[in-house]
């Protein structure tokens, strides 16, 4: 068996079906390697806005979904921490595969101050997970068909979000 389509199985068995990814498929995801980049392959692969937010709502919880760790907690520590900067200016770095923001910093003013970590995926989808405000965001383009980056519209959406979410504290 291919070592890499083994990897596909394990994840599908031990995250995607404990925490009912329900559509989570084996097809949505492919091995590519950028030799320029990397000795490693990249996994790309797809996922619906559901299931981004269960993958969202395990890393809130720190790996534990119903009282089972199905991701070590040292590794969701370790992997939302980041090792590199993407902008000082902003408060930005880089953990593993995710975007870190750091408190009081002008781009943590979009999470209303708050820390939070971010993936993107196609430079557009975004599964962000603010842990002080116990909120999961997923904002998820329909890339199938023609679609059209809508830029600050995001941004202020985003914000209103953050706006009615803190007003309720």
């Amino acid at each position: 068996m291919n070592k890499l389509f083994f990897l596909d199985i394990l994840s599908k068995k031990e995250i995607a079906d404990p925490i009912g990814m329900e559509d989570f498929s084996l097809e949505n995801g492919e091995y590519f390697y950028e030799r320029d980049k990397s000795q490693h392959p990249s996994y790309s692969f797809r996922m619906s806005a559901r299931d981004m937010a269960r993958f969202g709502l395990l890393y809130l919880r720190k790996g534990n979904w119903n009282g089972q760790q199905i991701i070590p907690l040292d590794w969701v520590e370790e992997s939302t921490q980041a090792y590199s900067t993407v902008s000082e200016e902003m408060g930005i770095g880089y953990g593993y595969m995710w975007n870190v923001v750091k408190p009081k910093r002008p781009f943590a003013q979009i999470f209303g101050g708050h820390d939070a970590f971010y993936h993107t995926g196609v430079g557009i989808h975004t599964l962000a997970v603010i842990p002080g405000l116990k909120l999961v965001y997923i904002y998820r383009y329909d890339t199938d068909g023609a679609f059209q980056d809508s830029g600050e519209a995001t941004l202020q959406l985003v914000s209103m979000i953050m706006n009615a979410r803190i007003s309720k504290e």
